[in-house]
């Protein structure tokens, strides 16, 4: 029986592992000129270090700190664990508070599939931009000057298939509303921030609904 546990549990912490440790050792192999900084950044991480680092005291900067190959980005999660990508637009539904299933089509305005390209733009943006000194994302809350209902939704939802099934979903702006399903340890994969959400809302722009005023 004990083998038998040990048999069931030993692949789902295998795989938490993998999830955590392989957009960082890509990165490692595959830096270009800023790797102290971001060694120093994952050694912090490990020791659990609560004062702040010299080398985070100056301004931040974001930038492409790596040049991971495309074979080996979408080896990285979530290009490796579903099938496709799809992008959403919401439905502005009035008066509905958080939290909301975006995975559900009443959420869905109009839903397609990347294209290739996209698929190739995103995974670069995911994987290869990083913002030097930033360990911990800072939001800010910015709604003075417009009623717009969509201000309580995000402007886009990227969606995750696999087996014919959405799996998955991160929407965004987040507004620190933590608007994904995905678990701790696989959201850290995605090295999420404000300046990624804006390339990708730039690069998304063309999905992205028209300002809708409130009745």
């Amino acid at each position: 029986m004990k083998s038998l546990i040990y048999f069931l549990i030993f692949p789902v912490c295998f795989y938490t592992q993998n999830i955590k440790s392989n957009l960082d050792d890509a990165r490692l192999i595959n830096c270009k000129k800023k790797c102290k900084i971001f060694s120093e950044e994952l050694i912090d991480k490990k020791n659990n270090n609560s004062s702040t680092p010299s080398y985070m005291l100056g301004k931040p900067h974001y930038l492409k700190m790596f040049n991971i190959p495309l074979k080996n980005r979408l080896k990285i999660y979530p290009f490796n664990e579903y099938d496709s990508i799809y992008i959403a637009t919401p439905i502005f539904i009035k008066d509905l508070e958080e939290p909301r299933n975006y995975i559900e089509g009443k959420y869905h305005n109009s839903v397609r599939m990347l294209t290739e390209d996209e698929k190739i733009e995103l995974s670069d943006i995911l994987f290869n931009y990083h913002k030097t000194y930033d360990l911990y994302r800072i939001v800010e809350r910015n709604t003075i000057g417009c009623d717009c209902v969509q201000l309580k939704y995000p402007k886009i939802i990227l969606l995750f298939k696999k087996a014919g099934q959405f799996k998955k979903y991160i929407a965004f702006p987040d507004d620190g509303w933590n608007r994904y399903n995905f678990t701790n340890e696989e959201y850290q994969n995605f090295d999420w921030s404000e300046e990624k959400e804006n390339m990708i809302l730039n690069m998304f722009k063309k999905d992205i609904l028209p300002n809708q005023k409130k009745n």
